[in-house]
């Protein structure tokens, strides 16, 4: 495969990801449409070798293949006793012995179906970095215009949508009706965790011209619009962790356009900066104005009226806790919440809801993968740590401002994680991918940048 034919299929390959990746859950019927175009495109990646450039991205292909690795060793059947002695095993055990039931060997994985459904769901992202490893620099221009077009869609389905009411025609997935917008996700907290992200898209998107001063000046005006109705549309999802990933997405995209903003006013003359300046605050207060009396302002309206002590994912923090500790460091298996969680659910916390994710990613892969999986995700973490502190330091040119988005991506979606499970969906996955594929490409050039120079 070419370097255009690999451009246009991974373009495709995200579209398709877009249209039936917004679900987390195993047993969506568009999870094989997803899992299928990912194979298709590693396959066709694969029949060309990549060039040495590729090997930036070594370190996330060694990260993907030891959580696949994980994954799968937690599959391996062990023999009864061994499987026994293993921590929160043995009270499974005890209820097979007790039902006279024979004792065959078993995985550390508690549920074996859910454990492969989390190893192919790693495909994704597989593909990601594979095509990340044959596009150039100046591919990633059309791949940052995709996301962007997914983003600004995904507000404008949610604007259907909550126009609709609780009408789930426009609502791609089965969902408790809302009326909220969720866009192409089943979740408001990842719709506007997207939303959010598209804040320093654009914010780039926007200084990537500031050479062509006519049209820089367009793609600004243009990408403040489409700012505008990103930050109209977050209250409409109704979550409240997409309000303060918008408080924390604002400053940083202004920091990052700030370099096209000062060009533009440099070329203005004081009057016209004034009225610049003096129509950005009264465009500041209608947009807090509206985003306060918006007729969805759910969001809003849960921040302020709900007992946070009262919700679900707080009473769900005990038996989480305990579950971390009665089967770590083994874990219980990838995967396998949900059927786990039952045996520990309390009777006052039965509901006609149920919880399929913890709702707290980190404390979640702590109870199902145990330590190896809290090594890596500490080794993620650290690498991001450590790779950013170096891009956010003076400007180096394109690949930096990829280097700082993806950086600024995964910020907010680390953040999501606190409280959710955004990773876990296609889409999102796709888009943490692209993001750590666009830092560790900004760091390559970086080192090789020094490298020359010394």
């Amino acid at each position: 495969m070419g370097k255009r034919a690999a451009l246009v299929g991974y373009i495709l390959f995200v579209g398709v990801v877009a249209l039936t990746g917004g679900s987390s859950r195993f047993d969506v019927a568009t999870q094989p449409v997803v899992r299928l175009a990912a194979i298709l495109l590693i396959a066709a990646l694969s029949l060309r070798m990549p060039e040495r450039s590729a090997d930036a991205y070594r370190p996330a292909l060694w990260f993907l293949a030891a959580l696949a690795g994980l994954i799968a060793i937690q599959l391996i059947p062990l023999p009864p006793g061994l499987w026994a002695a293993l921590p929160g095993h043995g009270q499974y055990l005890a209820a097979a012995v007790a039902a006279g039931e024979p004792q065959p060997w078993r995985p550390i994985n508690l549920v074996p179906d859910r454990g492969w459904n989390a190893l192919f769901a790693l495909l994704p992202a597989a593909a990601t970095i594979m095509a990340a490893r044959r596009l150039r620099m100046r591919d990633q221009g059309p791949i940052l215009l995709t996301l962007l077009v997914i983003v600004i869609a995904s507000a404008v389905i949610g604007l259907a949508q909550v126009s609709a009411g609780m009408d789930d025609t426009l609502r791609f997935y089965a969902a408790p009706p809302t009326g909220s917008a969720v866009g192409l996700f089943a979740n408001r907290n990842h719709q506007a965790l997207l939303l959010a992200c598209g804040l320093p898209m654009l914010a780039l998107w926007a200084d990537r011209t500031r050479t062509d001063r006519v049209r820089g000046r367009f793609k600004a005006l243009l990408a403040a619009l489409c700012a505008a109705f990103l930050l109209l549309m977050i209250p409409t999802t109704g979550s409240r962790a997409g309000l303060l990933l918008a408080v924390v997405a604002l400053p940083i995209a202004s920091v990052m356009a700030w370099p096209t903003m000062k060009t533009a006013l440099e070329t203005l003359s004081p009057r016209r900066r004034r009225a610049v300046a003096w129509g950005g605050m009264l465009l500041s207060a209608v947009l807090i104005l509206a985003a306060l009396t918006f007729s969805r302002d759910e969001a809003i309206h849960r921040l302020f009226a709900t007992d946070p002590a009262e919700e679900a994912r707080v009473k769900l923090l005990r038996p989480l806790l305990a579950m971390i500790g009665d089967f770590f460091p083994t874990g219980s298996g990838l995967g396998s919440f949900d059927p786990v969680y039952r045996g520990y659910e309390s009777f006052q916390n039965l509901s006609v809801t149920f919880m399929n994710q913890a709702h707290d990613d980190y404390l979640q892969v702590m109870m199902e993968g145990g330590l190896p999986a809290l090594i890596l995700l500490l080794l993620f973490v650290g690498w991001w740590a450590w790779t950013s502190f170096g891009l956010w330091r003076p400007r180096s040119g394109e690949s930096g401002g990829l280097g700082r988005l993806g950086s600024a991506i995964l910020l907010l979606i680390m953040l999501a994680s606190v409280a959710d499970y955004p990773v876990r969906t296609p889409l999102m996955m796709v888009i943490a991918a692209q993001s750590a594929a666009w830092m560790m490409a900004a760091r390559r050039r970086k080192m090789h940048a020094l490298s020359v120079l010394s």
